[in-house]
């Protein structure tokens, strides 16, 4: 029947995340400094909105400090999704620099896109610093206000969301010329969502070698509603970090890595949930365990994952999971004066990691061809499907 609530399971859980986004939502508008950033955002003034200066010097002096256990070995690395929050990429790749481990191959959704194809493409950490910090909000995020009323008044048609997402792709062509996926230094593939079909794609350096650098991060930050999805070959595609946080598929079926490194942004410490037990006694908990049951998908994926690889696996928690919550998530892409603190933190927190591999013992040459062995007998995963969660 027309019009009739419609009380169907999926749609019970996302209410509830609603009505916790709703509260969030309130809790954030009491904060001045939140809503000058989101008007400053949304509705730039050309002459109060002046662009701020952002610290370019977020690193301590270098210090080379090599991982002996990974010496001739093949590593892969993980670039999860987490809006600007993944900023912390770039201390993640000075920890790697460090380290002098070089990934031979990168797969990224999301924010993750963003910073690991600046990675791909050859830059230094410095490099992607300077590069990122140098950014005003106009050189990536275009709300397209002009064409609200037209929308509106053609009931949404040719609506696909608020933002263009024109202007990232205009600041890498800038920095980046021409260059295609299919030229960069270290392949990257970047999970993508096909919304006309309701598939899951990657784009990138074995599979869409032609494109632009610009236009791969163009469809890694379209998100539905909020920034349009991007065409390619006749189809429409978002961010596929709304299905997959830690996109791995091509590093699965490569089969040949001897360690991956997961950096996860948006998701549990070490993809640990928190042991909510009792909610239902709790004032509210009935929103605290949807937000528990909305993470199920994603959390479910990079679980899988951990039990394919064991522990040819590290998680790397690269930012506070916690920062991403409600209008937080888009806060972090708009307010560029925390990249810098988020960078030292990526930074410290990778290097951290990293420490606890130089205490491992290192892996005799005999094990880790019984290991190698073990591998290629192992079945590859089949490829995976779910339904859309919002990352």
């Amino acid at each position: 029947m027309a019009g009739r609530l419609d009380l169907d399971l999926y749609n019970v859980l996302m209410g509830f995340g609603w009505a916790r986004e709703r509260g969030e939502l309130i809790k954030a508008t009491i904060d001045p400094r939140f809503l000058l950033r989101a008007r400053r955002a949304l509705f730039p003034l050309p002459i109060v909105d002046r662009p701020g200066v952002v610290d370019t010097d977020v690193f301590p002096p270098f210090r080379r400090r090599p991982v002996s256990a990974f010496e001739g070995r093949r590593v892969a690395l993980i670039a999860g999704g987490g809006a600007g929050a993944c900023v912390s990429l770039i201390g993640v790749r000075r920890a790697f620099e460090e380290a002098g481990v070089e990934p031979a191959l990168i797969t990224a959704c999301s924010g993750g896109t963003i910073w690991g194809s600046m990675w791909a493409a050859g830059m230094s950490a410095e490099q992607m610093t300077e590069f990122s910090l140098s950014w005003h909000l106009e050189d990536y995020l275009d709300i397209q206000w002009a064409k609200v009323p037209r929308y509106a008044a053609a009931a949404l048609k040719g609506f696909t969301g608020l933002a263009k997402g024109e202007a990232i792709e205009r600041t890498f062509n800038e920095r980046f010329g021409s260059l295609k996926v299919g030229e960069l230094g270290v392949p990257l593939e970047s999970i993508v969502y096909d919304m006309d079909r309701g598939t899951v794609d990657y784009f990138g350096s074995a599979s869409k070698p032609d494109l632009t650098l610009g236009r791969l991060v163009r469809i890694a930050i379209a998100l539905p509603l909020f920034i349009e999805s991007v065409e390619v070959d006749g189809h429409l595609y978002v961010d596929g970090g709304i299905i997959e946080l830690l996109p791995a598929e091509p590093i699965l079926r490569d089969g040949g890595f001897d360690h991956v490194f997961g950096v996860n942004f948006m998701l549990p410490p070490q993809l640990e949930p928190e042991d909510i037990t009792g909610w239902q006694d709790k004032r509210m908990g009935i929103l605290k365990a949807s937000r528990q049951a909305e993470q199920g998908v994603q959390l479910e994926f990079a679980n899988r994952l951990r039990a394919t690889l064991g522990s040819r696996l590290t998680i790397i928690d690269a930012a506070d999971h916690r920062l991403l919550r409600g209008p937080a998530f888009y806060d972090l892409f708009i307010d560029r004066s925390r990249w810098p603190a988020l960078i030292r933190d990526g930074y410290e927190r990778a290097t951290r990691a990293f420490d606890a591999l130089r205490r491992a013992p290192r892996v005799s040459a005999s094990t880790k061809s019984r290991k190698v062995a073990t591998r290629g007998a192992r079945k590859t995963p089949p490829a995976r499907r779910a339904p859309t969660t919002h990352a």
